[in-house]
């Protein structure tokens, strides 16, 4: 009897664990499933997010594409700044300036050395044999470069504003001074550039050998003297006042004629 009892004891031991096993099983089972379920759910979720947002992404796009179109053809049919304002034609006035401004930037050096030349032929026509403008150039040039020569100056002096400064004292010169001969007309030319050398170039003093005419420096000390103290406003004017500088090189350049000699 006790051994027929301890068998059915651990049958039913047996059966027991067999049930607790499976239900444990069932358990882990419906855990796994509600689990897939709640991943299917949330994928099935984003899936439908993503589309979603495609479908907003593209009619976003779409929208824009519509709305340049529409842009485009209303530019089009605006008429255009050309249309509205018209381009003025140019008139003569205006080409005539653009041309004169061509001209002018084409001054050289030599034209306006000859310039000041042709004044000088024009101021000595009691003259027997008057100053060509090659001639009175000649003069100015021999002059700068006895300087350069000689260790005064390492680049020339002229230039466009010394050549105007040069050919406002050669006006007043002319006007105080007699010119008698060709001599005195060499020496008023080559007194001015001394007092233009004096007045804007870079050394306090220059010899006079390269400017003296006649061996008479004390006549040629007063002449230069006279002549500064007369010229002091114009000279201060010429570096001060951009339109009076303006006016003489006009003045300067209006020389620009062929002079026939008598």
């Amino acid at each position: 009897m006790g051994a027929g009892m301890s068998v059915e004891r651990s049958v039913s031991l047996g059966n027991m664990d067999m049930k607790s096993k499976f239900s444990q099983d069932v358990r882990k089972i419906t855990y796994a499933a509600a689990k897939l379920k709640i991943n299917s759910k949330r994928s099935k979720a984003e899936k439908a997010e993503k589309t979603t947002t495609l479908r907003n992404n593209r009619l976003a796009e779409q929208q824009q594409i519509e709305e340049l179109k529409k842009t485009e053809k209303q530019a089009e049919r605006l008429p255009s700044k050309k249309e509205i304002f018209p381009s003025k034609p140019k008139s003569i006035s205006d080409t005539s300036s653009t041309v004169l401004v061509r001209t002018e930037r084409r001054w050289t050096l030599t034209d306006l050395l000859h310039c000041m030349g042709n004044y000088v032929n024009n101021q000595c026509k009691c003259l027997l044999s008057r100053p060509t403008a090659p001639e009175v150039a000649m003069w100015v040039r021999c002059a700068d470069k006895g300087l350069q020569l000689n260790g005064w100056t390492i680049n020339s002096f002229l230039l466009e504003s010394h050549i105007v400064f040069t050919h406002t004292l050669l006006q007043l010169a002319f006007e105080r001074f007699l010119v008698r001969t060709l001599t005195d007309a060499k020496e008023l030319v080559l007194m001015c550039l001394y007092i233009s050398y004096t007045y804007n170039a870079n050394e306090i003093s220059y010899p006079l050998r390269p400017f003296l005419v006649k061996q008479d420096r004390v006549s040629f000390w007063n002449k230069c003297t006279e002549l500064s103290l007369a010229a002091s406003r114009h000279m201060l004017m010429l570096n001060r006042d951009r339109s009076y500088y303006k006016e003489q090189l006009s003045q300067l350049k209006s020389l620009n004629i062929s002079c026939t000699q008598h």
